[in-house]
């Protein structure tokens, strides 16, 4: 099970979700924090984003 790391989200890919993993190049990954907003941890090669917008 693959749970979404967006603050107050929990969609998951057990419930159906597409579930993208945050990219591994420091810039691009900096950018996806940017445009998440504050998020509860720091993002690390195993965190996911869902679908939903």
């Amino acid at each position: 099970m693959v749970g979404c790391a967006a603050p107050f989200c929990n969609n998951s890919s057990t419930k159906g979700y597409t579930m993208k993993v945050f990219p591994r190049n420091t810039e691009r990954r900096a950018l996806w924090e940017k445009h998440v907003g504050k998020m509860n941890s720091t993002p690390t090669n195993n965190s996911y984003l869902c679908e939903v917008k």
